[in-house]
């Protein structure tokens, strides 16, 4: 099969890719499927203004498509978004960013050339408005809609329904995103599948070594919906117990745009984040991030660690002195730092969010709470670092499941299995 991976416009995809969840997706599958004889090629939006641009890696085509046409038509409609809004109060019901002019040019770029290059099947990610325009220059074309997050729920369904008709595969990154779908549009049920994120394998004591100590290790974003500010005020609790614990905080500091997620959601935990994006900080710096160093307040730099962005060998040796990895987050659709830990053999807490409910097995591979609950997360975090032995066997069932269901072929082998039953 032809397979056309289509980035997300924003999303860097030059090989090989280094960072972004997203983009290492489309760089992983586009990859594993090249090795798998198919033919792959990979859509980005990062061409000239007025030439695209290409390349090729590992036997997988890159195009990089010119923006010269597709930054005049963002920039108009979102003038034209603007005033609509205002006007006829559209803004819940129609983000600008799942507008169907939004990023239309990247979507004509990548139709036309998906049909020159007569490829099968053009995969999606995440944006529903590119799959009519594909549609429509590429008709021969089976089109994935492949869904990292929860906006076909939280949109109007009367402008997604019409998206979906014209998807032959809509797939979940976890089954609690595919499970969602299926339920808000019971007519494309059958259309549904769960394909999920995935991990490398890396041998079993790549973490939690002997000394680990009594190390808590957070990896993401720093952004509200991520929840770090809980586990802040959960891990002030940990050291009345375990005085000398220590918390690495590692990612970058920067705050999902709110029309992304918290604009959207109606979840009460998720909507009082509201707060942390009413002000900006002066220099640049991020608000949240200045939130969270207040909340560590006397600890900071001491026992609570912002590590910031670090490179892949760091991020090892960050996995491999941890005692306990913890996701604490108020929205998210799949965890994919439980599942690295994991790997590691190293015991998981979570909250009983989206994705992560269906990643950890509570009381087998880890443990989950309800969310926005320090003294909960707390609870559990102590649970671990007091009960050494229950953590070495969470760990070692971590491991199991990690590798069965979770690594990178077995998802590749699972797509391919899908988008070849539509294509026959």
């Amino acid at each position: 099969m032809r397979i056309a991976f289509m980035a997300q416009p924003f999303d860097t995809m030059y090989p090989p890719v280094r960072g972004g969840s997203l983009s290492l997706w489309v760089y992983y599958m586009a990859g594993l499927c090249a090795k798998r004889g198919h033919q792959s090629v990979v859509f980005g939006n990062h061409g000239g203004f007025f030439y695209p641009k290409f390349d090729s890696s590992g036997n997988v085509d890159y195009v990089f498509t010119r923006t010269g046409v597709d930054r005049l038509i963002n920039k108009a409609a979102s003038v034209a978004h603007s005033a609509l809004t205002e006007r006829l109060k559209l803004g819940e019901a129609v983000p600008q960013f799942a507008s169907r002019w939004h990023h239309r040019g990247f979507a004509g770029e990548v139709g036309r050339t998906a049909r020159l290059l007569r490829s099968d099947v053009v995969h999606i990610m995440n944006y529903s408005q590119f799959v009519p325009v594909v549609r429509k220059l590429h008709k021969q074309a089976k089109i994935v809609l492949h869904m990292q997050c929860e906006w076909l729920t939280q949109i109007d369904p009367e402008i997604i329904t019409p998206r979906l008709e014209q998807a032959d595969l809509i797939v979940g990154c976890s089954e609690y995103i595919t499970r969602k779908i299926a339920g808000a549009y019971p007519d494309y049920e059958k259309r549904c599948v769960t394909v999920p994120n995935a991990a490398d394998i890396v041998p079993a004591d790549s973490g939690n070594s002997p000394t680990a100590g009594q190390t808590i290790l957070f990896v993401g974003r720093l952004s509200p919906e991520k929840g770090v500010h809980h586990l802040i005020r959960a891990f002030h609790l940990v050291l009345q117990r375990f005085p000398d614990a220590r918390l690495h905080l590692v990612g970058g500091a920067g705050s999902m745009p709110m029309e992304l997620l918290v604009g959207l959601s109606n979840e009460p935990h998720v909507t009082a984040l509201r707060t942390y994006y009413q002000n900006t900080e002066d220099g640049g710096k991020d608000s949240y991030l200045v939130a969270l160093e207040q909340e560590a307040g006397e600890e900071l730099g001491k026992r609570i660690i912002f590590e910031g962005r670090i490179n892949h060998d760091r991020i090892e040796e960050c996995y491999r002195q941890c005692s306990v990895l913890v996701n604490p987050s108020l929205s998210e659709s799949f965890g994919i730092s439980l599942v690295e830990a994991m790997m590691r053999q190293i015991p998981v807490v979570a909250t009983k969010i989206g994705g992560m409910t269906y990643t950890v097995d509570h009381g087998i591979t880890g443990l989950l709470v309800e969310p926005a609950n320090p003294a909960q997360l707390a609870g559990a975090i102590c649970e671990i670092l007091g009960d050494r032995e229950r953590g070495r066997l969470m760990g070692e069932a971590g491991r199991i499941k990690a590798v069965e269901r979770f690594s990178w072929d077995r998802t590749a082998d699972l797509l391919l299995e899908h988008i070849s039953a539509v294509v026959s």
